[in-house]
């Protein structure tokens, strides 16, 4: 995804001090929340600001933070909710203003934006920031002549910004006025002259003039003050290309793969120059690389076929060009490339044919070009032709590729070990947060929040009967070798303790659990089935079998599913050896008892049960939710998913879950700000979601089209 041609103004928060009118004591926890944005640990400072919020809801600044956290994870619609609450709390701080408006430029919302920014400059008519801001929205909206004014205000009050010249600059370039646009791209230079990316920026004049001397000059001052930028090698071989330097163009394209070995665009035009000097053999291989990164690059692919035709492997030559043709159906030269490939396996009737096809759709190019040839294209071509980044035109595939605007590529960060940093860039594999159960073993799916809490589980705990406190999870640990054999002990002297006293509810239920934690379901089931017919009515220890009975079920069945294709059912199924290390005998059941045990609609029975009996039991109706999701009742699902968050408003996997269903179901901006709380709350996988699926998307489609 590229970045457009803009020159960021980087003094959003932290480099410009924010001078706050509200008096707050200097509070360690907003502190350690500053500090956190600073080293850019996004994820902790959210943490942090949700401490003061919930102590201060009065205060702005906290939101305000926030707000910048949010924004930093690409949390568009989380920080522009954040800014409203701190404009509702302090409507008369023009950063406020320019801080919402750049969150709502950011997703494409550019009149509320620059409301935003008239509103702040009425509160502060000077403000640099603001008219640096307002003028890139006004560059995004093609309005280039009030960007014009706005960065030529931000140089009338500080003329040492050098961003305002370089924006300027491109605005003038829009605006077909080349001279001012040199000048001041000369006077960002003068001002600034160790920013590389002014020196790129005024390369990428000079090469749009067609003046590749000044050009080189000046990527080669970009590369001196910052060496290990891929992109600024690419525009420098590009620019000797033109300068037909062919061998500097080629070092170029090797810094390239050397700086970014799955450059895809770096092989793709290596290819092609190692075509033009007559290295086959390397050129096929760097084609290759190319389709191994992208297998969709149809122009490479046809490069590759050509190049296979020319050393005699002409069965790999038709596999590419039949798909070639798959796409272009109308392209006579696949059809002339694919003649000459049967040809070269001597299949002269499938050459022949080919032949013909490509004669008869070069005859129709033909009379199209001669209708269409008074109608000149008025542009004038540079001395080599190239081809954009993102052009996709069969005809251009022996074409050098150039960098859209020779923008900077973004890349996506690589998933990486702690959740520091941009985390929406991480690579997380997108489901519904899974079912709830009670355990005793739990791998927290949250990050710095504390545990969710029932009373009925802390008096359990109380009574102090296992060596583990009962919490609600749904990440359950896995089990080893080693622990699986503590398990089963713990399990026999359980089994034996309630020979002697079958009514001690709480030691069977921590049997079943054990049961569950080794996989053995059946018996797990049975023990949640003997504690279910004894126990009270007012017993938590009831509804709590009921619940995890339906945990058991929907555990049972989804390792039913993962084995539906196996004639045996795992041994982990069957109740037969464990029942004998507890003193126990069993059968095993069959295939079609132990369906009907764990069917959805049981699960479901159960959980209505517990409802029943503890109607303020919040994670009954969040595994509903999931339940409705899996029989694509989404509307019954979110009913399900609202009454789990009215009950436990810091219920950040049903915000999850409800955001991702809403997204599903067309509903992006109440998804994304339900996957914004989920984030806010701890489950920083939903700034991964927001940054795919959420409402940006629809901006990012608009942007593409």
């Amino acid at each position: 995804m590229r970045k457009t041609l803009l020159f960021i103004y980087t003094a959003i928060l932290l480099c410009v001090g924010f001078q706050s009118k509200a008096q707050i004591d200097t509070d360690r926890v907003l502190i350690i929340g500053r500090n956190a944005l600073y080293y850019e640990d996004y994820v902790l400072a959210i943490s942090y600001f949700n401490k003061v919020i919930r102590v201060k809801p009065y205060l702005a600044e906290p939101f305000y933070y926030r707000a910048y956290a949010k924004y930093s994870l690409d949390d568009l619609k989380g920080a522009e909710e954040d800014m409203n609450k701190a404009i509702d709390i302090s409507p008369f701080q023009a950063d406020f203003y320019r801080f919402r408006g750049d969150v709502r430029g950011k997703f494409g919302a550019y009149e509320s934006a620059l409301s935003d920014y008239a509103k702040g400059l009425e509160i502060e008519p000077n403000s640099v920031g603001i008219y640096f801001n307002r003028g890139l929205v006004y560059m995004n909206t093609k309005d280039y002549e009030k960007g014009v004014d706005d960065f030529t205000s931000v140089l009338k009050h500080d003329p040492s910004q050098y961003g305002a010249y370089i924006n300027r600059a491109i605005s003038k370039l829009n605006l077909k006025d080349t001279i001012g646009a040199v000048k001041d791209m000369d006077e960002a230079i003068e001002v600034n002259p160790l920013v590389a990316d002014a020196y790129r920026f005024s390369a990428a004049i000079y090469y749009e003039i067609n003046d590749f001397e000044k050009s080189l000059d000046r990527i080669d001052q970009a590369i001196h003050l910052d060496h290990n930028e891929a992109s600024f090698y690419m525009m420098r071989g590009v620019v000797r290309y033109q300068m037909d330097n062919l061998e500097g163009t080629m070092q170029d394209f090797d810094k390239v793969v050397e700086l970014e070995p799955k450059n895809a665009m770096a092989y793709a035009n290596r290819g092609i120059l190692r075509v033009e000097v007559g290295d086959v053999n390397n050129a096929i291989d760097d084609f290759s690389r190319v389709l191994a990164l992208n297998p969709n690059d149809l122009l490479t692919l046809f490069n590759r076929s050509l190049l296979y035709i020319r050393v005699g492997q002409f069965r790999d030559a038709i596999n590419d060009l039949k798909l070639i043709i798959n796409h272009y159906p109308d392209y006579p030269d696949a059809y002339l490339a694919l003649s000459q490939a049967y040809e070269g396996i001597h299949n002269n009737d499938l050459a022949q044919k080919n032949y013909n096809m490509a004669m008869k759709l070069e005859l129709d190019s033909r009379k199209k070009a001669e209708q269409q040839s008074n109608k000149g294209k008025g542009a004038k071509d540079k001395p080599k032709k190239t081809r954009s980044e993102s052009d996709n035109d069969i005809n251009n595939h022996d074409k050098i590729a150039v960098l859209d605007d020779f923008a900077i590529e973004e890349t996506e960060t690589e998933e990486i070990d702690n959740l520091r940093g941009k985390i929406q860039n991480r690579n997380i594999i997108i489901d519904l947060e899974t079912v709830y159960g009670l355990t005793f073993f739990s791998v927290d799916s949250l990050i710095n929040r504390t545990r969710y809490f029932k009373p009925e589980v802390t008096q359990f705990n109380q009574r102090k009967t296992f060596g583990r406190p009962l919490i609600f999870s749904n990440r359950e640990a896995e089990t080893d070798g080693t622990k699986s054999l503590e398990y089963f002990t713990t399990i026999k002297q359980i089994g034996d303790e309630l020979e002697k006293n079958p009514n001690q509810n709480d030691l069977r239920f921590i049997k079943a659990i054990l049961y569950g934690v080794v996989l053995n379901y059946t018996n797990a089931i049975m023990e949640y089935d003997h504690i279910i017919k004894t126990a009270n009515k007012e017993s938590s220890t009831k509804h709590f079998a009921y619940f995890n009975r339906a945990y058991i079920r929907y555990k049972m069945l989804e390792m039913m599913q993962s084995f539906e294709e196996e004639e045996e059912l795992p041994m982990n199924l069957s109740t037969q050896t464990l029942m004998q290390s507890s003193g126990g005998t069993s059968a095993m059941p069959d295939k079609s008892v132990i369906k009907q045990m764990v069917d959805y609609d049981l699960i479901e029975k159960d959980l209505l049960k517990v409802i029943e009996l503890k109607p303020d039991f919040e994670f009954a109706y969040y595994n509903l939710g999931i339940l409705e999701c899996i029989k694509k009742n989404y509307a019954g699902a979110i009913i399900n998913y609202n009454k789990a968050i009215k009950l436990n408003p810091f219920f950040a996997e049903a915000y999850f879950n409800r955001g991702l269903t809403r997204i599903y179901l067309k509903q992006d901006e109440e998804g994304t700000l339900d996957l914004s709380k989920a984030g806010e709350l701890g489950l920083y996988k939903a700034y991964n979601v927001i940054k795919r699926y959420g409402m940006q998307r629809e901006q990012k489609e608009k942007d593409k089209e």
